[in-house]
């Protein structure tokens, strides 16, 4: 496959993380924990993750995304915020777009396609999910 093509693929089935995301949040009013170290109380920013992805399909940080991450991400590696497995897949395979396409940092693409597809409960799917992106990534290619 091209880059374009790849690029391709990784939005496509970012699409399908950003919904695992959105499903999550719906009709929560906050997330909060505790984090470890300094003991402050955070709140998980809900607007995040689709700046991630509007950034990685922009190819450039539009809000701030690097910078916002940082705190989450460290949480989550220290265990004070802690998600359920395809909600966590679906953080980290955003976080991993967005700093492959919109910072230019060398992530692996099987990376965020495996980290997408794991964020998709259903296993069955799996396949179905991949080869749906990569038919599609096909026909931009050829101008359909």
């Amino acid at each position: 496959m091209t880059p374009a093509q790849k690029r391709h693929v990784h939005l496509r089935l970012c699409e399908h993380a950003l919904q695992t995301w959105r499903q999550h949040v719906a009709g929560r009013r906050s997330i909060k924990y505790v984090e470890s170290v300094s003991g402050t109380r955070q709140k998980v920013d809900f607007q995040l993750r689709e700046d991630a992805f509007i950034s990685a399909k922009s190819g450039r940080d539009l809000a701030k995304v690097e910078t916002r991450y940082d705190e989450p991400i460290a949480a989550m590696q220290d265990f004070d915020l802690q998600f359920p497995e395809p909600v966590k897949f679906a953080y980290y395979s955003l976080y991993n777009l967005f700093r492959r396409y919109a910072l230019i940092e060398q992530i692996d693409d099987w990376r965020i396609v495996n980290q997408t597809l794991a964020a998709k409960a259903d296993r069955g799917g799996w396949l179905r999910m991949l080869r749906e992106a990569i038919d599609s990534a096909k026909e931009e290619a050829a101008g359909n």
